[in-house]
């Protein structure tokens, strides 16, 4: 059990939680009864993410409808509760969600099409931070890393409900921290959490996605080092009520690429530059 947080602290970090899972209970519930197709709302297509690609699914929303006509309406919750809500019969054209073992899952219970699915882009994880003189002079190694962070406040999120916190976890113990009971590192829920932290100010840095990175005006944001970008996947729900195929066309096109590379992403198709960055990261 991770146990970094104060009770007072734990309790609003919940309280935080709770409502955030509310807000995407609701807006998914909005899917499910306002998008229940109809010949007006067939003209939009539904759209299901995590929450951390928010900006990259509106932006690249924008640039379809600008193309296409076709508005784009974008839900964002943890796959896992996508998933769920799919099954129950929510309106979804389209979701993207990591690839592994619960998409693997909804696969083969028909809750997205197996044959839809693509590899689409990579979405890598930041050290980000409220002081930039703190700033490495050049690519962040994990040596680098250990100094730059050690005595000082760190906020990761939860490895039990987030990628990016699970990654945190495993860079944190090879440089020889332990988070149980450690009172540097604060343990948020999900790296929503960890931005707010830094934003109230009760940790100077902290582990996100890049795409978080992207998206908060941090002084300090760079690459972590010595860890793979997490993939993620594209694919066709259940029961789509539009031809979701020239969309899912459209992200391969340089327009969209360049969309998701500014909201912090990389493409599958450009996954040899990432590497080489995360080999340079660890010099």
């Amino acid at each position: 059990m991770l146990r970094c947080l104060s009770k007072h602290d734990r309790s609003k970090v919940g309280w935080f939680w709770r409502r955030r899972m509310f807000g995407y209970g609701w807006a998914l519930l909005v899917a499910a009864v306002l998008l229940i197709p109809s010949a007006a709302h067939a003209r939009d297509l539904v759209v299901y993410g995590e929450p951390t690609l928010e900006m990259a699914l509106r932006w690249v929303g924008q640039l379809w409808q600008a193309r296409s006509a076709t508005r784009i309406n974008v839900f964002v919750a943890p796959s896992k509760l996508s998933y769920e809500q799919i099954d129950r019969g929510a309106r979804c054209d389209v979701i993207f969600a990591p690839a592994g073992a619960a998409t693997d899952s909804a696969a083969s219970r028909k809750i997205i099409d197996a044959a839809t699915v693509r590899r689409l882009f990579r979405n890598g994880l930041s050290l980000v931070g409220t002081d930039q003189t703190a700033a490495p002079a050049g690519n962040l190694g994990v040596d680098e890393f250990s100094k730059l962070i050690a005595g000082k406040s760190l906020a990761i999120a939860s490895p039990d409900r987030d990628l990016a916190g699970a990654h945190a976890v495993a860079l944190l113990r090879k440089i020889g921290i332990v988070v149980d009971e450690n009172k540097d590192v604060s343990v948020a829920e999900s790296t929503a959490g960890v931005v707010e932290f830094l934003r109230t100010g009760k940790a100077r840095f902290g582990i996100v996605f890049a795409t978080d990175a992207a998206a908060n005006s941090f002084k300090l944001a760079v690459p972590l080092p010595d860890q793979p970008a997490i993939e993620y996947v594209m694919a066709q729900a259940r029961d789509p009520q539009l031809e979701v195929q020239t969309f899912m066309a459209f992200l391969r096109s340089p327009e969209a690429k360049a969309a998701l590379q500014s909201a912090g992403l990389d493409s599958v198709d450009d996954g040899k530059a990432t590497r080489e960055r995360g080999k340079a990261g660890d010099r």
